[in-house]
């Protein structure tokens, strides 16, 4: 899917209780463990952690200054990974927090900081049968993107 960044953004605000924490290294395994509790029910990979944080430190695209997590209290609650070449990798909110605007609140600060980049547009990519994110997306203006097969050569 992709947002088209010369179209005016939505501002979200952030749910009551949750406030925005920069990523740190103690951070980090929490990030994972979220993104491992919503990747196991089905849309995504569950990994464990120094698999994950070696890979993804390890590319290229990496800036943590795209990573967007949310708290309450101690508790990561939400979490936004995005590179560098304006791909959204990973979206991920706990359960007891879906469907009261976190998610939202993640997405959208992740498409003003790649505005204010310059970034003409942004992608990400969903499962088609992940309804649930999808209309999420579609809320936020994404649209979805229609792409040649990839043929072996």
């Amino acid at each position: 899917m992709r947002r088209d960044l010369s179209a005016p953004l939505i501002a979200v605000p952030w749910p009551e209780g949750v406030t925005r924490v920069p990523l740190t290294t103690e951070r980090a395994p929490l990030c994972r463990k979220l993104m491992n509790e919503a990747y196991s029910e089905g849309y995504g990979d569950v990994r464990t952690y120094v698999e994950w944080w070696t890979s993804t430190t390890a590319r290229p695209e990496w800036d943590p200054n795209l990573c967007y997590l949310a708290a309450e209290d101690d508790e990561i609650v939400g979490f936004s990974h995005s590179w560098t070449d304006n791909f959204i990798k990973d979206l991920v909110v706990a359960r007891r927090w879906r469907r009261r605007g976190l998610g939202s609140a993640l997405l959208s600060e992740a498409l003003a900081l790649y505005a204010a980049r310059g970034a003409a547009s942004v992608d990400l990519k969903t499962d088609v049968d992940n309804l649930t994110a999808r209309s999420l997306y579609k809320s936020l203006g994404f649209v979805i993107v229609e792409r040649a097969p990839i043929t072996q050569a």
